[in-house]
């Protein structure tokens, strides 16, 4: 259905080419201009880090996101790619709703800021006679081996075909205006012609996936005569709403915290083009006043048509941004976090995959969702309870006072959906995201990320082979053998609880538990001699018989196996702490590892 309706644009879009070459040129002006606005994303996504590192210096406030999202808006012409960004960096936990929120007030400001360039240097001035030099300068930039090279060529290409799609809209519309008369419908009057052109402002915005493109639409007709004032303000206001659909479409697939920031992105500029429209002759007075007041003449109803699309905006800004975090309390309250499936990813977005520092965030958290999973099976498989082992009661107190394995766990089923499905989404992400660095520490922690997520599901696979017989253990007459699981169940549950006082512990104290469970890990090399030792005690004792060797020792090993997958887990996790060499896996340690990889 979609290849039908896109070869019928094709076609009637085709037959008016032929029948027009001013509305051929119109539209190649649009083309190249979305074109140039193209270059201009791919030259600074490769400044992608750098972009990271200011956005984390300097969002950190409200007032700072404002500027940073009205400084990128500006750089990158596009407030519809800065919001995905915004989006993207929020659902993998980079920034805060609030400091989002921030961001795309601040891509409003941007966009009133491109549209006086567009409005000074495109339409009121010709300025295509240094696009051919810059288009020029960037190919030859374009064919350098350096990357940074390459990208300052796609800027300065961008540069040049953004000026030179403002210079054939022109002229295209210029010359249409003699064939068809535009201005029939361009001079609708009263409040259905803003409203009609509301309308068409948000639809054209969408059709383009670019406020700038259309903003740039309503200057040229506006400038050739074929539409009035008033209603060239409709269009301006309607592509401030249409700026949202590249929002909301971006928030597809992110976390539920990405899809609160589409709706403040689309709250907001739905309320502030709600007071444009109700107080448009009021803001026309102010923009009247404004021009006489800085010299622009009465007549100019171009720049008088970008100073309303500033007024409008920053009206807006101002009396929303003292309500950033009632905004930021409604959207938690209206847009709830429905109880999400364990195994769908939560923090992975491809949109942030060439941002390293913001995919390292993303993997990071996703870790954690990995090991909560995990967590999850590995308490009930050795029959405690995550409260138990928040807890600080000792495990033979709890074991003592408790009926375990009242119901039956599906691992095969549990391992598949829950972990194994989620692993190979952070493998796949992790794998992608290295390619988009250079940097040795980023790859290298990166690389930590993947040996851990590996070791985690290695556990849970190790420990499937156990959970029967811990279940037949605890319910065995046997004191003697009953004991023995016992004593695996406790030193694994032992292991859980120190991973966990990782995560609530100070960096000075996670040195203090990292350098214990290395001593301790050392240990694990001599359980199965002191094993064997004991076992050999009880069959002598006749309290367990040879039958049952055998399945013990492989139990015990087993279970030293999921201990050490455990602990490279940790070491993985926490290689910050580990100075100064590279963690290996074959180094292993007795309890550790939260996921949270803070």
């Amino acid at each position: 259905m979609r290849n039908i309706i896109l070869f019928l644009v094709f076609g009637v879009l085709g037959f008016l080419f032929y029948e027009s070459s001013s509305f051929l040129g119109a539209c190649s002006g649009i083309a190249i201009f979305l074109f140039g606005v193209m270059c201009l994303k791919n030259g600074f996504s490769n400044f992608s880090t750098f972009i990271e590192r200011v956005l984390k210096k300097w969002a950190n406030t409200a007032t700072k996101s404002l500027v940073f999202g009205a400084i990128s808006t500006m750089i990158m012409q596009s407030s519809g790619l800065v919001s995905v960004l915004a989006i993207s960096f929020l659902s993998a936990g980079f920034i805060t709703l609030g400091q989002g929120i921030g961001i795309i007030f601040g891509a409003n400001v941007g966009t009133t800021i491109v549209a006086w360039v567009i409005a000074i240097a495109g339409v009121k001035f010709d300025i295509s006679s240094i696009t051919m030099p810059l288009l020029i300068f960037g190919v030859i930039l374009n064919f350098q081996s350096s990357k940074t090279t390459k990208a300052f060529g796609s800027i300065l290409c961008g540069i040049g075909f953004f000026f030179l799609g403002i210079s054939f809209v022109k002229s295209g519309f210029n010359e249409l205006k003699d064939i068809v008369d535009i201005a029939q419908y361009g001079q609708m009057s009263g409040i259905l012609g803003v409203s009609t052109f509301v309308l068409v402002g948000i639809l054209l915005t969408v059709i383009m996936q670019s406020s700038n493109a259309s903003l740039l639409v309503a200057i040229t007709i506006l400038a050739a005569g074929q539409m009035s004032y008033e209603n060239a303000l409709g269009f301006a206001i309607g592509s401030n709403i249409g700026s949202t659909v590249m929002a909301i479409i971006g928030s597809i697939g992110t976390s539920i915290a990405g899809k609160r920031l589409a709706a403040a992105h689309l709250l907001f500029n739905s309320v502030t083009a709600l007071i444009a429209v109700i107080f448009l002759h009021q803001m026309i007075y102010v923009v009247r006043l404004f021009c006489e007041a800085v010299g622009i003449a009465s007549d100019d109803y171009i720049l008088q048509l970008t100073a309303f699309h500033t007024l409008f905006n920053l009206v807006g800004i101002t009396l929303m941004m003292p309500f950033i975090e009632k905004m930021v309390w409604f959207l938690e309250k209206v847009i709830v976090d429905k109880k999400a499936k364990e195994y769908e990813p939560i923090y992975l977005n491809h949109a942030i995959v060439g941002y390293p520092d913001t995919a390292i965030e993303a993997l990071k958290n996703e870790m954690e969702h990995l090991y909560d999973n995990c967590f999850m099976v590995l308490t009930y498989a050795i029959g405690f309870t995550r409260k138990e082992i928040h807890s600080d009661t000792p495990f033979r107190e709890i074991i003592a006072r408790k009926k375990l394995y009242r119901r039956d766990v599906d691992f095969d089923n549990f391992y598949k959906k829950n972990i194994k499905y989620l692993f190979d989404k952070i493998f796949d992400f992790a794998t992608i995201a290295q390619t988009h660095t250079n940097d040795k520490e980023q790859v290298n922690e990166i690389a930590h990320i993947k040996n851990a997520a590996r070791k985690a599901v290695e556990s849970i696979h190790q420990l499937k082979m156990l959970y029967h017989n811990f279940k037949e253990a605890a319910q065995t007459q046997n004191e003697a053998l009953r004991d023995l699981y016992n004593e695996m169940r406790i030193d694994l549950a032992e292991l859980l609880r120190s991973i966990e006082n990782l995560e609530k512990s100070s960096d000075e104290n996670i040195q203090i538990i990292l350098s214990s469970i290395r001593k301790g890990s050392i240990l694990l090399d001599q359980i199965d001699d002191n094993a064997i030792n004991k076992i050999e005690k009880l069959i002598l004792d006749n309290k367990i018989t040879a039958t049952n060797v055998s399945t013990i020792l492989n139990d015990i090993d087993t279970a030293n196996k999921v201990s050490k997958d455990l602990l490279s887990m940790t070491q993985h996790l926490y290689a910050a702490y580990y100075a100064p060499a590279p963690i290996s896996d074959s180094l292993v340690s007795p309890k550790i590892t939260d996921s949270k990889l803070q």
